[in-house]
């Protein structure tokens, strides 16, 4: 297999592994009813359900960048992948909801490694000049997962309730770190090397500090705090205040996450073509925004549809730009994976 084929090749196994994550973590909205219900949880217990995913994200984003360091780019996202697997299986089993969010959290480990580890591997595959297109390919990693169990939710629902998502979720996890153990490796050349951080942990601390990854953080997760926040709840807004049916919610939720796949394509390649990809960026933020601002304002279903897309579509940039222009904030390119690790803060 010649070197292109086989960055192709990794892209693709880490980008598997990637939604096998995000789907796990979007196994919540779409019966986040019935967990309510069957669990005897309130809408803030139900909530954390989400925001576990969120918290590892903060908290695991900048280690992550170590544990890649440390383990290399195989061995790590195998351990990202074996969290989601294992926390899944223990929300499978879980009768309360208290096993039920220490499966989440173990799964949202996952999410915080698997943030920085794919894209970082991506990064070693790639030149920078290359990198917008498989990039982009990677940020529709979560819309992905979501719009796959966002359709598959109800009739594992209505096949063996909601522990069957959970089954499923361990399932296609279970198939991605298979997957993902036989195709990844480090490249073969010195690339290698000079793209991984060195293990002082003096190198570290001083690129710690780096204004302008922290800035790209933060504008991330400002986004993100809004667009997610719709994306959880969207279900069950359509449901009770809209009136749909619960399949039928789910449905119009995961139309924004097909969206944003052909979205993260298109802004790949337009970032592989321009010189100001910051512009880019802040175009997307500016009219995501906008929109945001009516998310849960909706006045009937049938502006459902067009809204959702609209939205989604314009938010897939931002991801995209995202990863990105994460590695170009360090001017060392040995730190890319910091830089994706702070990012990832914002995730």
């Amino acid at each position: 297999m010649n070197s292109q084929r086989k960055a192709w090749a990794v892209m693709l196994a880490a980008y598997l592994a990637g939604v096998a994550v995000a789907l796990n973590q979007s196994k919540v909205p779409p019966v986040m009813q019935v967990l309510l219900q069957s669990l005897h949880m309130d809408t803030a217990t139900g909530g954390w359900l989400m925001s576990a995913f969120a918290v590892a994200g903060i908290v695991l984003g900048l280690p992550a960048a170590f544990v890649l360091a440390r383990l290399g780019p195989k061995r790590a996202g195998l351990l990202a992948i074996g969290c989601t697997l294992l926390g899944s299986v223990v929300g499978a089993l879980a009768a309360d909801s208290t096993l039920l969010l220490i499966g989440r959290a173990i799964e949202g480990v996952g999410l915080g490694l698997i943030a920085v580890i794919a894209p970082a591997v991506i990064s070693l595959w790639f030149p920078p000049e290359q990198r917008g297109t498989p990039m982009g390919v990677w940020a529709s990693w979560v819309p992905v997962g979501s719009f796959i169990i966002y359709n598959l939710a109800a009739p594992l629902l209505t096949a063996f309730g909601w522990q069957g998502i959970w089954w499923f979720g361990a399932l296609f996890a279970l198939a991605a770190f298979v997957i993902y153990a036989a195709t990844v490796s480090a490249p073969p050349t010195s690339g290698q090397a000079a793209d991984q951080p060195p293990d002082a942990p003096e190198s570290f601390g001083k690129w710690l500090l780096n204004p302008a990854s922290w800035l790209l953080a933060l504008t991330f997760g400002m986004f993100n705090f809004a667009f997610m926040g719709f994306a959880t709840w969207s279900p069950t807004y359509f449901n009770q205040q809209l009136g749909l049916s619960l399949e039928t919610a789910s449905f119009y939720a995961s139309l924004g996450s097909l969206a944003v796949i052909p979205s993260t394509l298109i802004a790949g390649r337009v970032l592989d073509r321009v010189r100001n990809r910051h512009r880019v960026m802040t175009v997307a933020l500016a009219i995501s925004g906008v929109l945001l601002f009516w998310c849960f304002q909706l006045s009937s279903a049938e502006v459902i549809v067009p809204y959702t897309v609209a939205l989604s579509f314009v938010a897939g940039f931002v991801p995209t730009a995202t990863f990105t222009l994460a590695p170009e904030t360090m001017s060392d390119p040995r730190f890319a994976g910091l830089a994706l690790g702070i990012v990832s803060v914002g995730q």
